[in-house]
């Protein structure tokens, strides 16, 4: 099998290209025209080819001999405008050039921030709604954008008969990644931690990364959409000491309940943990598990059994 994989050379998308070459795929790495990537070190089986999304005139070449599209190019900074012209712009530009191609088969990363956490009172999982009304422009850019994003991937599919997974990844950490938002507000050495005793969806990005790999190749990945995370997740207050801890960085913790929230207080709407909901941890009895939890994907396509957070913490480092 032969991967074009979009944002190959960001933190999830460098870990990708390692996991789909681990599991013996070829890949191709669309990376932007000025990204830097000998640093990288990926080996010289890794086709390299350079376009930008938001202008390239001709993106189609880029698919010749291409079975799969492991799409995880989005912008996360920027202005509200920037980033749904990069995100949802530039999808559509690279899925029209897809169309005139051979390639049939995508895997997008979407994100949690799709999720009207409104609405959701009890378990989250994939069939929990997501947010398509007006709410959704008084969110961050980000969110619209991804939320966006996932809108245009799921149209051009069924337009075009296209093979779709929608990976739903939680909070993506690893070395140099332990900050996560879901952490709280830092003001100087303070961390406002709003609800310090819920569980965070985390999933690291080797484990993360794994996933994307396995259901770019397993066909029975095909017409699913699974939330990505590797467990019932640590609590927020944990989390945080042990980052701050371990990355040696001088800080306070300051527990704020749910309950007063909002008194001078606020969490991005994004972050999704507002509303505190559980993770769905069910069998369907299907063969593909429609749950909360990567580690019942993993089990559906064969892939393997997540590695723990105190593993990888211990990987990761004083620096995480």
């Amino acid at each position: 099998m032969k991967a074009l994989v979009t944002g190959a050379n960001g933190f999830l998308g460098q870990r990708v290209v390692a996991a789909l070459l681990d599991q013996g795929h070829s890949v191709r790495a669309l990376v932007r025209p000025a990204a830097a990537v000998d640093e990288i070190g990926w080996p010289e089986v890794v086709e390299i080819v350079r376009g930008d999304l938001r202008s390239s005139r001709e993106l189609a070449p880029a698919f010749d001999g291409v079975d799969v599209l492991v799409h995880l190019a989005a912008a996360v900074t920027g202005g509200d405008d920037a980033m749904f012209a990069s995100t949802v712009s530039g999808t559509e530009r690279l899925l029209t050039a897809m169309a005139g191609t051979s390639c049939r088969r995508i895997v997008l990363a979407s994100s949690f921030s799709v999720y009207d956490w409104s609405a959701i009172h009890g378990t989250l999982d994939e069939s929990s709604p997501t947010e398509t009304g007006a709410d959704l422009y008084s969110r961050d850019g980000y969110s619209i954008a991804k939320s966006w994003q996932e809108r245009v991937t799921r149209r051009f599919a069924a337009e075009h008969g296209w093979d779709l997974t929608v990976l739903r990844p939680g909070f993506i950490w690893g070395r140099d990644h332990g900050y996560i938002a879901a952490c709280g507000q830092q003001i100087g050495k303070l961390h406002v931690v709003i609800g310090p005793f819920s569980h965070l969806p985390l999933t690291h990005v080797d484990n993360c990364a794994d996933l994307f790999a396995r259901a770019a190749a397993d066909p029975r990945a095909v017409g699913q959409t699974f939330n990505v995370v590797d467990g019932p997740g640590e609590r927020i207050w944990g989390y945080l000491g042990d980052h701050l801890k371990r990355s040696g960085q001088a800080g306070f913790r300051i527990p704020v309940p749910y309950s007063v929230r909002k008194i001078g207080v606020s969490i991005p709407k994004s972050i999704g943990i507002a509303t505190q909901p559980a993770w769905s941890h069910s069998n369907t009895g299907t063969g593909v598990c429609n749950c909360g939890f990567a580690t019942c994907v993993r089990i559906a396509v064969a892939a393997a059994t997540p590695m723990p957070v105190p593993f990888m913490l211990n990987r990761a480092g004083a620096v995480f």
